[in-house]
């Protein structure tokens, strides 16, 4: 029997426009502040169960009695992190260093499977209006790729749209074909006032094909009717559906012989279809360890998510000027470079393609997955405090290949996906592709 675990950070039902208007946020976040969701599932088996169980009590028992916890209080990653956390494991110290480092020790020697995926939210709020419009798009042949026009779109949304675009998304009273002018317009503001900038010049000219397509295409979408912006519990289940279906090709799962225990808040539905032998609804952390363990993993790797994302928006009032990581993220002592280096191998194995599901508009998700990656490809501390000076510069050389990269990869996907479905749209309905 197999045990899975799953805890979540920045959980939001209903996703609402700020009020009154945040023009960095722009619609709100919910309790954790997030633009993402990021939920965290680990896999532990029977005969290591106890085991784990043990370890992990003692090393929360070893961390709370050195911050004079009550004793009824359950150790929460809030509370490990807290305001200690400001360029991720470069500020972390002490006690919650060695906490982080016995735990990754645990869930590595076990060999605890993870899968680590995010949702990112503004893409919701263009699935409520656009999404359908899209895949009509690519299912006729007018664009190249139904993922890089979403992508484009919601990047879009997330850093540059206007007040007046982000309140039409959530109109009542505004058609889609009114929200898309409402983007062209838009868009054409932003091109003339920024097209002078140097740094701009690949975003401009793709705004500009942005402005064509919307010009060409608008009248092609539909109208229908908008109540309000909800959570999509479906790319949940299919993520987690492509792990299962790859741990279990590798014979390291068997669904039918398996337990989903979920925490409190997270549904039930969105997982039936998954076959499971048991599924544990609204469970209390307190009375499972692997509740507990999946929460500080993703506290963990929600901040990072976040505070990279935050860290690497440029100035709107400085356009000029490229953004890189400020070098402090990289000023890491030997200690929490080992740290790091674990927390690579453990969220990002070699041997799984699918432990890490990023949504169409990544960037976020990249940010954290690239910044992890450039650290691990150093062997050795000595050989990573070599280059303390040039490590934001080659973090960001890597970051823009990766982002090619992962676009090589996704046109070809689709042009591969068209042979055998046809189009997007079939492919996602016959359940084979991830939803855009």
């Amino acid at each position: 029997m197999d045990y899975l675990y799953i805890d979540e950070k920045g959980p939001q039902e209903t996703i609402r426009m700020t009020n009154p208007y945040d023009e960095r946020k722009k619609i709100k976040l919910g309790n954790d502040n997030m633009h993402v969701y990021v939920a965290d599932l680990i896999k532990i088996d029977e005969e290591s169960l106890h085991e784990i169980e043990e370890k992990y009590k003692l090393l929360e028992k070893e961390y709370m009695s050195s911050r004079n916890f009550p004793d009824n209080e359950e150790l929460k990653g809030k509370y490990i992190l807290g305001k200690n956390f400001k360029y991720g494991i470069a500020s972390l110290k002490g006690r919650e260093l060695d906490f982080y480092i016995s735990l990754f020790d645990l869930l590595l020697e076990n060999h605890v499977d993870n899968l680590l995926f995010s949702i990112n939210k503004m893409s919701l709020v263009a699935d409520k209006r656009l999404t359908s419009w899209i895949l009509k798009l690519e299912e006729k042949r007018f664009i190249e790729s139904a993922r890089l026009l979403k992508y484009s779109l919601v990047k879009y949304m997330e850093i540059e749209a206007s007040y007046s675009v982000i309140q039409s998304f959530f109109d009542s009273n505004k058609g889609n074909r009114e929200v898309l002018t409402e983007i062209q317009k838009d868009m054409a503001a932003f091109v003339e006032k920024n097209k002078d900038i140097k740094r701009m010049n690949v975003q401009i000219k793709e705004y500009k094909k942005l402005i064509q397509t919307i010009r060409n295409t608008k009248h092609l979408i539909q109208n229908t009717p908008f109540d309000e912006v909800t959570f999509d519990w479906n790319k949940v289940s299919f993520d987690i559906d492509l792990w299962i279906t790859e741990m279990s090709l590798a014979n390291k799962f068997n669904v039918q012989s398996s337990e989903l225990i979920l925490d409190e808040g997270i549904p039930l539905e969105p997982f039936k279809k998954l076959n499971f032998q048991s599924i544990k609804l609204d469970e209390d952390s307190k009375n499972h360890v692997g509740l507990r363990i999946s929460d500080v993993l993703v506290v963990i790797s929600g901040k990072y998510i976040s505070k990279l994302a935050i860290e690497h928006r440029y100035d709107k009032s400085n356009p000029e000027k490229r953004k890189l990581l400020p070098n402090d993220w990289f000023q890491l002592d030997e200690k929490q470079f080992d740290l790091l280096k674990k927390m690579k191998k453990y969220f990002f194995p070699n041997d799984s393609t699918f432990c890490f599901i990023i949504d169409t508009y990544f960037d976020d998700a990249l940010l954290f997955e690239t910044y992890f990656r450039y650290i691990g490809s150093y062997e050795s501390f000595n050989d990573y405090k070599k280059h303390l000076e040039t490590h934001a510069k080659k973090y960001f050389e890597l970051l823009f290949r990766n982002l090619n990269s992962k676009w090589i990869t996704a046109i070809e996907n689709e042009r591969g996906i068209r042979k055998v479905n046809e189009s997007m749209i079939a492919g996602i309905e016959a359940g084979i592709i991830r939803p855009i």
